[in-house]
This record gives structure tokens, C-alpha cells and sequence, in this order.
């Protein structure tokens, strides 16, 4: 036999062929992507009710949208996505993401607004602390004003997102191609549009706490309300600040006038209470500013690959 016929480079032309035509894996930033959402499915499915699960949750889907913005960047996957037959699938990807920027952008707005009435509701009890005259109910009630506002705008958000629920990538037919590349990518795709969703439908409901009510407008119905609503959502349930706080604020401008110090002790509780909710403000304002720019930098990575 000739030895030079077991050369690798002599072998039969089918033989490599057979090679070329074995499945494609699935692109490296796919596969960081499925990790996240499996840390993030886990962890969504824990509890709502707390304001550390909501900042990790928005921290992890901030970590796969910045995954999504290396993905979007490799040159296999842009010049996919750049065909003609995939602009499809590309144009509705760019109008998914403008619909969630538009949320997430609202929602950072509306943790803003809160702690801004917050603050002017510390600087009212502060002045009462101090010795002005214990008698806030104008200040209350400002604030009750500015919470119906804030929650319409939850409202026309909570609308926003169940739009993109109807935007369904899996049905494209690019996924009957012969093509695990690209059906993997799409599934991610889905998936993460999918947690999005219920990552922001969580963060507003959230931040709709039940509210304070004016004075003599049956503040124990509200506190029964605030149980009852937390117990109907399962596992999305209110800010525990919000909660804790409006409801010391419930109990100095509707309960019986007491002595002073008893007063001045309401207005400390208040207080410690209102300081709780800048700090969680804050903190959730810094989360969904943080996935605000993972999500624009993912989106002009996108939409780049349009000029390609």
C-alpha cells in the first residue's frame, strides 16, 4: 500500500465535504446569554416583594443586554443579520428595544419624581421636628396629589410594555432554516424580550404603592388595601419603603391628636421612613439608569449592522 494515501492531505474530497456540512455551534455570546437568563429565570422566580430582588433582577438583565451588544458587534452574526431575508427580524428588534428604552426611561423617571416629593415631605417634617408647628396635612396631601400623577404614568407605561408582548420573534420563518446558528439566536432573543417584559411589569408595580389618603378619608381602609393588594399579587407586590413610610404618614395626619412628645415620635418615625425611600429611589434609579445605556449601546450596535 502507498503510504502517501493515508495523508491527510490526500483524503478524499466527499470526507471533507462530510466536515463542512456537521451542524454550526451556536455563537460563544449565545451561550453567555442562555447562562444569564437561566441566573435570571432563577432568580425572578424568588420573590417580587423585596427591593433587593427587584435591583438584582435589573442587573441581570442588564448584563444580558451587554451581552447582546457583543453579539450584535461579531462579524458572523452582522453579516447574518444583514441579509435581506433577516431585515425582518432586524426592524422589529429595533422597534421591541424603543419600546422598552421608552419604559425604562420611565420608570427611572418615575423613581426620580417620588424621591423628589420625598424630599420635600423630609424638609416639612424636619421644620416640625425642630419645633414649628406640627401640622403637615397641606404637605400630605401635595404628596397625595403628585402619587395620582405618578401613577398614570405607570399606567400608560404598564400599557407600553404589554404591547411587546404581542411581538412574537419565534414565529419568523428563519427558524425553519437549516441553520442552528440562527434559531439559537432567535430563541435568546424571544426569551430576553419575554423577561424584559416581566422584569419592567414587576419594577412598576413596584413602585405603585397603594398611596396615602387625605386626612379623615379612612386611612384603615388603605392600610387593609395595602395587605390585601400584596397578598392578590403572589410575588410582585409594593415597595416595603413606600409602604412603611406613607403608612407613619397615615398615622400622624389621621390618627387623634396626642401629646407632643408622642407627636414628635410619629414625626421620627416618619421621618427614618422617608429617608428609607430616597435611599431605595436612589438606588433603583442608578439600576435602571445602568440598563438604560446597556440597552442604547446594544441598540447602535444594532443598528450599525444596517449600514453594513
Amino acid at each position: 500500500m502507498n503510504m502517501a494515501t493515508l495523508s491527510p492531505r490526500l483524503c478524499p474530497k466527499p470526507y471533507r465535504n462530510r466536515c463542512v456540512s456537521l451542524p454550526v455551534r451556536s455563537h460563544p455570546c449565545v451561550g453567555k446569554i442562555q447562562e444569564q437568563l437561566c441566573k435570571l429565570r432563577s432568580m425572578s422566580e424568588i420573590s417580587w416583594n423585596s427591593k433587593t430582588t427587584i435591583l438584582t433582577c435589573l442587573s441581570g438583565l442588564t448584563g444580558l443586554y451587554r451581552c447582546f451588544d457583543d453579539l450584535f458587534k461579531s462579524s458572523d452574526i452582522q453579516q447574518i443579520l444583514a441579509q435581506a431575508r433577516h431585515q425582518i427580524l432586524t426592524n422589529q428588534l429595533l422597534e421591541v428595544s424603543l419600546k422598552y428604552l421608552d419604559v425604562c426611561s420611565s420608570a427611572k423617571d418615575v423613581a426620580g419624581k417620588i424621591k423628589k416629593n420625598v424630599l420635600e415631605l423630609q424638609s416639612a417634617l424636619r421644620r416640625s421636628k425642630k419645633g414649628g408647628e406640627i401640622c403637615i396635612d397641606g404637605d400630605v396631601n401635595a404628596y397625595v396629589g403628585s402619587r395620582k400623577e405618578i401613577k398614570k404614568e405607570i399606567a400608560r407605561s404598564l400599557v407600553l410594555t404589554k404591547e411587546t408582548e404581542a411581538i412574537t420573534l419565534e414565529g419568523f420563518p428563519l427558524l425553519r432554516e437549516v441553520n442552528h446558528q440562527v434559531s439559537a439566536m432567535v430563541k435568546v432573543m424571544q426569551e430576553t424580550s419575554d423577561m424584559s417584559c416581566v422584569v419592567f411589569h414587576s419594577v412598576l408595580t413596584f413602585l405603585s404603592s397603594p398611596g396615602v389618603k387625605p386626612k379623615h378619608r379612612g386611612w384603615g381602609l388603605v392600610l387593609k388595601f395595602v395587605k390585601k393588594g400584596a397578598e392578590g399579587k403572589g410575588e410582585k407586590g409594593f415597595c416595603h419603603e413606600l409602604e412603611a413610610m406613607e403608612a407613619e404618614l397615615g398615622k400622624l395626619v389621621n390618627e387623634a391628636e396626642t401629646e407632643e412628645n408622642e407627636e414628635h415620635e410619629k414625626i421620627q418615625r416618619a421621618l427614618v421612613g422617608s429617608e428609607a425611600v430616597e435611599s431605595a429611589m436612589e438606588e433603583l434609579e442608578e439600576g435602571l439608569e445602568g440598563l438604560f445605556k446597556a440597552m442604547i449601546q446594544a441598540r447602535v450596535s444594532l443598528l450599525n449592522i444596517l449600514s453594513i
